[in-house]
């Protein structure tokens, strides 16, 4: 086997490989849709008027990506796997399944780029430094650009040399980026408190000792997800290319995983950029609490956002609670 071949192409994938693909996908597809379109009617609904941020604008391009996966890309793996399970012809239709995917999922790893970027420069900045609704948008706008015509390729470059350009150009540069913008994140929180120890009291300081925990669960918990997911499918991508030894059923297995590996990190998002933070939990709870009042009565109930009490005061801990996502 040579890298860029069409490596088992002429071979049938195992009929047991083909179900468990589509069932896998047909998961996803549960878990990604809904999840992903109330992070969407949150943020255009923006029942409690705080989700209008360039944080969240971020969130909502990384939402769509991830919605659009649920809603083309894994159906047609869907379709795809059942169909080959079936034993009907299929390979002439691989370019349907793949040029989609690719689109989706480099628009949702430039998101996550962007959000970690964004964060960076929020957090770490000397001074008042925004991120501007209109830079997110047209952020989000470049983005889906730069995702489509750089899919395209594919068709000159076909599937192999395509999808090794794009293990050793997306996925290695938005774990690059992530991971450099999230351990200078965590350097400026612990420099922060270290500063503070000296002209804070200690409540003050079990406060931001806390929050500097809470962050730093979160970015390695990004960190992780993403390594599981993307890392181990590049993984998974230069065993394809590269092992000449390897059987075709062992090629036909790693090559769906390595497209599932991806899907996951997909449905997984959602849950911790969006579900995750307490603007938008109280969001869900307005709208879904509407919808259940006009659905009951046919009318709408009055809510009441007691949400915001409170006060809290512009300072190094408002930047540490915005940077725990």
């Amino acid at each position: 086997m040579s890298f860029g071949s069409s490596l088992c192409e002429g071979e049938r994938a195992p009929f047991e490989l083909s179900v468990t693909t589509a069932t896998l996908s047909v998961i996803l597809l549960v878990v990604t849709v809904p999840g992903n379109i109330l992070i969407c009617w949150a943020i255009v609904k923006d029942p409690n008027k705080e989700l209008r941020s360039s944080f969240n604008y971020l969130v909502l391009n990384l939402a769509i990506a991830d919605l659009i996966t649920g809603v083309i890309t894994e159906p047609s793996f869907v379709v795809f796997h059942v169909r080959e399970a079936l034993r009907y012809e299929v390979m002439n239709r691989v370019g349907i399944v793949h040029v989609p995917y690719f689109i989706t999922c480099t628009a949702s790893m430039l998101s996550i780029a962007a959000l970690a970027t964004e964060r960076y420069l929020t957090v770490t900045s000397t001074y008042r430094r925004t991120y501007s609704r209109s830079r997110a948008v047209w952020t989000s706008v470049g983005i889906w650009m730069f995702s489509i015509a750089a899919s395209f390729i594919y068709f000159a470059t076909g599937f192999y040399t395509f999808v090794f350009v794009f293990a050793n150009t997306t996925v290695i540069a938005t774990l690059v980026i992530i991971t450099f913008a999230y351990i200078r994140i965590y350097q400026s929180l612990h420099t922060h408190i270290e500063h503070g120890e000296t002209t804070r009291g200690d409540r003050m300081m079990e406060r931001r000792l806390k929050y500097e925990k809470k962050a730093t669960r979160s970015f390695i918990f990004v960190l992780f997800v993403f390594i599981c997911c993307n890392v181990s499918s590049c993984v998974m991508i230069y065993v394809i290319l590269f092992c000449d030894v390897c059987a075709c059923d062992v090629i036909h297995w790693l090559r769906d995983f390595q497209f599932l590996m991806a899907l996951v990190n997909c449905s997984a998002n959602q849950f911790l950029y969006a579900w995750r933070m307490p603007s938008f939990t109280r969001a869900f709870k307005v709208l879904l609490t509407v919808k259940g009042a006009r659905v009951g009565s046919g009318q709408l109930s009055p809510i009441t956002d007691r949400t915001h009490s409170g006060t809290e005061s512009i300072s190094v801990q408002h930047k540490v609670k915005s940077s725990v996502v």
